[in-house]
């Protein structure tokens, strides 16, 4: 591949990312916050549950990890390590009387044991839920999906639609002060 007919960006893609890849505890993207589950383990807010929908099929799981990739500060990917429930078996997902979903934790699937697993997905892919634990079936939780904060819907489309940036950018949780753009906002041009 010569660098005449290859896009800047496939060529950092094709050198492989950086070594040195940086984790958060915590992300914001797509209007929702999201901690890892290590995160939230003595807190009283939950902000773990994750679902993916693939084909009109929702997965459902947990953040155990946020990793960013790196490829040479051309440009960053957010991976999001999950435990995902195993949705294809009754034992791990089902609907009740209700119509509510519930879903099995200890029935999980792409735990990353073997080498066709894969726990990890974008984070601009990922939407928000969280799980309330069934009072009755003490190992099945109900799945009570959340809207984005400060995303409305204006009702009007526009020529920005198919713009993915407006709706992939995001901001780890945890960001450094040395990494903000320092603005001076005290006027200079004033005798005192």
């Amino acid at each position: 591949m010569t660098k005449s007919n290859a896009s800047k960006e496939l060529i950092y893609i094709a050198k492989s990312p950086n070594n040195i890849a940086k984790r958060f505890s915590g992300f914001i993207i797509n209007g929702f916050r999201f901690h890892t589950k290590s995160r939230e383990r003595f807190r009283k807010t939950q902000n773990s549950g994750v679902v993916v929908v693939v084909d009109e099929v929702p997965y459902y799981g947990v953040l155990t990890d946020i990793i960013e990739i790196d490829y040479y500060r051309l440009f960053k990917v957010v991976m999001f390590k999950c435990d995902w429930v195993d949705i294809k078996s009754p034992k791990g997902l089902r609907k009740d009387a209700n119509g509510c979903t519930l879903v099995n934790f200890s029935k999980l699937i792409h735990t990353g044991m073997s080498l066709q697993d894969d726990p990890f997905v974008f984070s601009s892919q990922a939407k928000q839920v969280f799980y309330v634990q069934d009072p009755k079936l003490n190992e099945w939780y109900q799945v009570i999906h959340k809207k984005p904060r400060d995303l409305y819907d204006m009702g009007v489309n526009s020529h920005f639609e198919d713009d993915d940036d407006t709706y992939t950018q995001c901001m780890p949780h945890n960001t450094v002060a040395s990494d903000v753009e320092r603005n001076n906002w005290v006027r200079e041009d004033i005798d005192e």
